[in-house]
């Protein structure tokens, strides 16, 4: 087989992967969508129909349009943040109690066995210690920059969309994204998820082309965002197969591709170590980023009865034990657990589909602080929250909708081992990689962008706009 018929199954094996993923991630939503408030839903979908008709009304500037995405994304996040607000609860708790400690100096969170079973979570500690040092006590300022990741997120989302979309079309699928409700349900949540997407999604806006500087700048962003949230090992992976695809389907040799392969993960792997020492030499962890339990998201995952999820008796049965001797039961468990037999792993599979891309959004994480009886208008709280998840799934079987058209309409056309197939890949092993680890449905915040991205090309494909159709990655003028 020579090598660009190689390419060309690589390409093939994996749009077909992706297009059967979003096929059940689609069907699955739509058997959830009747009951409760089938009629909300309708609703979200019809609005996010709306949002497409009229984003493409009036066609803005590049800047123009970067600036009001800008805005909008800011302002609602920060009228969520105000008026809404919110606590840090489980983790998130945890991580500002240390952040705190950090920011006067005091290294106390140490003690706590969780940071050393988790020790890459002090880069995000790091991160919330230096506001806290910066902007003065309060989760104020933590909430506030995660508006402004937000809105930076958004603003990429539009810049990546430009190059493989008309102008116009790029619009009504970054202002969708914008208005998409679920992210702005963790607006005043300290979770790390704010600023990692943003790291994650800047390091493929510079990746696109992929010159010496901008892999060795990509390979730094991809280890900030690791620092931040414990990604990077799947979107490296899709990182290193889109480029050794992409030579081997643009006819080139292979020694050019495996050296951007090579530029790019020595980057990271540099960055990340120097990160790590950091982290160790400062004091801030003797543990620097490690994993010291690296067997528990997959004892999560592969729980039958969970289906996936967290649950108190894998907590009890083995985060109770030593270090030692739990990373050893739960490597055991792990083993056990996968001599199921590829039936019960199948069904666990599909299973656990449906809790992380099936499910409503968890709305506990930003409004579990309020008083779910309270009176707000017609409605209570509960009722409020309910109906907000209920719209926002709307929008979310619109958008795999036009991505399952999106990923047809790579299938037919090829994607020519550019940026559409790194979104193919990056799908993926997103997807794949959470068949195995803990689910639950915050988790596919990451996603999304790629996901409405996706559903840009769909909605190309199904409304065309005057002009050659094309996929875009050189220096030709934007349309």
């Amino acid at each position: 087989m020579n090598r660009t018929r190689l390419g060309t199954l690589g390409e093939g094996v994996c749009l077909f992967c992706a297009l059967g993923f979003c096929i059940l991630i689609l069907l699955q939503n739509l058997l959830r969508a009747a009951a409760p408030l089938g009629l909300v839903v309708l609703g979200g979908l019809l609005c996010a129909a709306a949002v497409l008709w009229l984003g493409g009304r009036v066609v803005l500037s590049v800047r123009g349009a970067l600036l009001a995405l800008f805005l909008l994304r800011l302002a609602i996040a920060l009228g969520v943040i105000f008026f809404i607000g919110g606590q840090p609860i489980q983790d998130f708790q945890t991580m500002y109690q240390a952040a705190q400690e950090l920011a006067r100096g005091e290294h106390g969170y140490l003690d706590k066995l969780y940071f050393f079973n988790w020790a890459y979570q002090t880069g995000f500690v790091a991160y919330e210690a230096l506001l806290l040092k910066l902007f003065g006590p309060g989760q104020l300022s933590l909430q506030i920059m995660n508006a402004l990741w937000m809105a930076g997120t958004g603003c990429l989302v539009y810049l990546l969309a430009l190059d493989i979309l008309p102008r116009r079309t790029a619009q009504r699928a970054a202002l969708l994204y914008a208005l998409y409700p679920a992210p702005y349900f963790l607006a005043g949540v300290l979770t790390n998820q704010h600023l990692a997407v943003f790291l994650f999604y800047l390091a493929f806006y510079v990746m696109r082309k992929p010159s010496v500087p901008r892999l060795l700048a990509a390979g730094g962003l991809l280890a900030l965002g690791n620092a931040v949230r414990a990604l990077a090992a799947v979107l490296l992976l899709a990182a290193v197969l889109w480029l050794l695809l992409g030579g081997l389907l643009k006819k080139e040799s292979l020694k050019p591709a495996l050296l951007r392969c090579a530029l790019l993960a020595g980057s990271y792997f540099l960055a990340f170590a120097l990160l790590n020492f950091g982290v160790t030499a400062s004091g801030m962890n003797p543990e620097g980023l490690a994993n010291n339990q690296p067997m528990w998201k997959f004892v999560l995952g592969l729980n039958q009865e969970s289906n996936g999820s967290w649950n108190q008796a894998d907590y009890d049965a083995y985060l109770s034990l030593p270090t030692q001797e739990g990373d050893a039961a739960m490597r055991a468990e792990v083993k056990h657990r996968l001599s199921a037999g590829p039936v019960r792993l199948a069904g666990l599979a599909v299973r656990k589909s449906g809790v992380m891309w099936g499910a409503d959004e968890y709305m506990f994480w930003g409004f579990g602080h309020l008083d779910p009886q309270a009176g707000l208008g017609p409605f209570t709280v509960n009722q409020w929250t309910q109906i907000l998840a209920r719209g926002d799934k709307g929008v979310y079987i619109a958008v795999f909708a036009l991505a399952l058209a999106g990923f047809l309409g790579w299938v037919r056309d090829g994607t020519r081992g550019r940026l559409p197939l790194l979104l193919t890949l990056v799908f993926c092993g997103y997807y794949a990689v959470h068949l195995i680890l803990e689910v639950q449905s915050r988790y596919r915040y990451f996603l999304m962008p790629a996901v409405f991205l996706i559903a840009g090309a769909g909605l190309e494909l199904l409304w065309p706009q005057p002009g050659p159709r094309q996929v875009r990655l050189d220096n030709s003028p934007r349309r």
